[in-house]
């Protein structure tokens, strides 16, 4: 009996180093670490750079913010994160509720309003909008001014809540239709009954119901839009208007680098991002939100009655400012062969031609950072996919002690900020004896990390979906444990697999914040090229290559539903 123990003590320490220590080794170096050089750097008097030594502690890296500018810096960010979420809030529920729980005409087109936004990075549209609105020169003021009508300033806090709601209202869509599809209409019916009016059934019963999904999906936009650097910087620069993500990019963009005061601002940030977290966590576990039972589920469609083509009329509205006019202002800067355009009058007018989109095409910066850009891309969809999977399979399919831990650590990015997680990487990685800063291997690791927590959640979605009897049996059939995941676990999954891969493949193409700091000249990629255009004043060059940024993102997404939906059939 004690030597079967020991065998079986044996096994299960083997196990414990083939599956958590690795893991464990992994994360750390690529969460863990960061977030740790970060705390380091918060509270030293100097950076953790190669052959510094240790710094001296201290409290002085946070002395910015009882300054004027460091106040204004944290109101900002509350003020923008606050009223971008309120504002998303409302485009994205309301779209949510038509799409789900109303009979308004062209239902589809109206879910497809509330997710395309979501395929627009937040640096193209934010580019786009200053071609539509800015204060003198903006194609919407230029015709508002001719019609004798007030005009717009995209450069405002107003201008950087309006594009954050555009482009994050998508969020909050999907998770609020995907709540509301599973209401059940008796409660809606029994209100109505009672005397209830539809505004009130919908505000007391309705939302309330999906309570979880919304607050998660506000918590979500309110977190991304704090962090979200790209939208204040090229919207907030010129009214002198600045975040803490854009404050930190300054200090560590200054001579000398104030590189302690950025990692103690990044701190605050990321300390706020648990607070959030833990506030949602705590709400949801003290209240009780189903509404399917064993009686079955009945949906019931809201009759809008003559508000039916106004409620279509708004979806239209919403996919023309967050979609159509972003990409024709665009189209009409990379098209235009004089693109100094005075008066509404000359907006269609003009010389057309497509010589500016041809010669981008054919220069070396930009065929490098698209190059960079798909390498980079794939090698994290790839890695990111492999080390999700390990992550899910050793937390679900395994007894080994702490391998909740490993889903702890894969979600601590959820409350770094992505220029946070940039930072801590810069100082990681200059450190550590390998050869990987300014290498394309780098942005990979991090884009890794950054997406794992979305990663962890959809592989872990997917794995819980098969049943640990297909993997009992092989077992007992006679194959190993590696054979029986990658003869039935992982054939199974290639949906899910290929899903997320797909997903951290665009997110990474996409990525600015965390890519900011790691960059070199030999790896720069597409959304730097973009940012670095803008930054020296070439903005018809950075429009065209938004442009053709975009329509890369399509095709890979077309390309890759293709590919999920011929991986469904097979």
């Amino acid at each position: 009996m004690k030597t079967l123990l020991d065998a079986r003590s044996r096994r299960h320490g083997i196990s414990y180093l083939l599956g958590m220590g690795p893991l464990l080794v992994i994360l750390a170096l690529l969460i863990v670490l960061p977030l740790g050089m970060l705390l380091y750097a918060s509270f030293v008097d100097s950076p953790p750079n190669p052959g510094a030594g240790l710094g001296k502690l201290t409290w002085e890296n946070f002395n910015f913010l009882s300054t004027s500018a460091g106040r204004d810096s944290v109101k900002n960010s509350l003020i923008i994160g606050v009223g971008a979420t309120a504002l998303a809030t409302i485009f994205g529920g309301s779209l949510a509720w038509l799409a789900a729980r109303s009979d308004v005409p062209l239902r589809p087109f109206v879910y497809l309003a509330g997710v395309l936004p979501l395929f627009v990075d937040s640096l193209v549209g934010t580019l786009a909008w200053t071609v539509l609105a800015a204060p003198t020169s903006g194609f919407i003021n230029l015709i508002l001014a001719a019609s004798g009508m007030p005009t717009l300033n995209i450069y405002s806090v107003g201008g950087i809540v309006f594009v954050l709601a555009l482009y994050y209202a998508p969020f909050i869509f999907l998770l609020v239709h995907s709540a509301l599809v599973l209401v059940d209409s008796q409660l809606e019916e029994a209100a109505l009954v009672a005397g209830a009016s539809p505004f009130r059934v919908v505000t007391a019963i309705t939302f309330p119901v999906v309570a979880p999904a919304l607050i998660g999906g506000m918590l979500l936009c309110l977190m991304l839009t704090m962090e979200n650097f790209p939208v204040p910087m090229i919207l907030g620069t010129p009214a002198r208007v600045n975040s803490l993500p854009t404050t930190i990019f300054q200090f560590m963009s200054s001579s000398p680098a104030r590189a302690n005061e950025a990692a103690a601002l990044g701190l605050i940030l990321t300390l706020f991002m648990l607070l959030l977290l833990f506030g949602h966590t705590r709400f949801i576990q003290r209240r009780d939100y189903a509404t399917v039972t064993g009686k079955g589920l009945r949906v019931r469609r809201t009759r809008l009655a003559g508000w039916r083509w106004v409620a279509l009329s708004f979806s239209v509205l919403y996919m023309l400012v967050s979609v159509v006019l972003p990409f024709a202002a665009l189209g009409v800067v990379s098209m235009r062969v004089d693109r100094y355009i005075s008066s509404a009058s000359e907006l269609l007018g003009g010389d057309w031609s497509l010589v500016r989109v041809s010669a981008m095409v054919a220069d070396p910066d930009f065929r490098k950072a698209a190059y960079n850009s798909l390498v980079a891309a794939l090698v994290a969809a790839v890695l990111g996919a492999t080390l999700y999977f390990w992550i899910s399979y050793v937390r679900y399919r395994s007894s080994l002690r702490g391998r909740k831990l490993l889903e702890q650590i894969s979600m601590l990015p959820v409350a770094m900020p992505a220029m946070v997680l940039g930072l801590g990487y810069l100082w990681t990685w200059t450190l550590l004896p390998l050869p990987l800063y300014g290498t394309l291997m780098i942005l990979s690791l991090a884009f890794v990390s950054r997406f794992a927590p979305q990663g962890v959640r959809s592989v872990s979605a997917s794995i819980n979906q098969i049943s640990p009897d297909l993997e009992d049996a092989a077992r007992v059939g006679g194959a190993g444990r590696l054979r029986s995941v990658l003869e039935i676990i992982v054939p199974l999954m290639r949906t899910g697999l290929g899903a997320t891969m797909l997903m951290v493949f665009i997110l990474s193409i996409r990525e600015l914040s965390v890519a900011i700091f790691l960059y070199s000249p030999d790896s720069f990629v597409l959304s730097i090229l973009v940012f670095t255009k803008w930054v020296g004043g070439s903005f018809a060059d950075a429009a065209t290559i938004s442009l053709l940024y975009s329509l890369f993102l399509l095709l890979i997404t077309l390309a890759g539903r293709r590919w999920l939906e011929g991986a469904e059939r097979a």
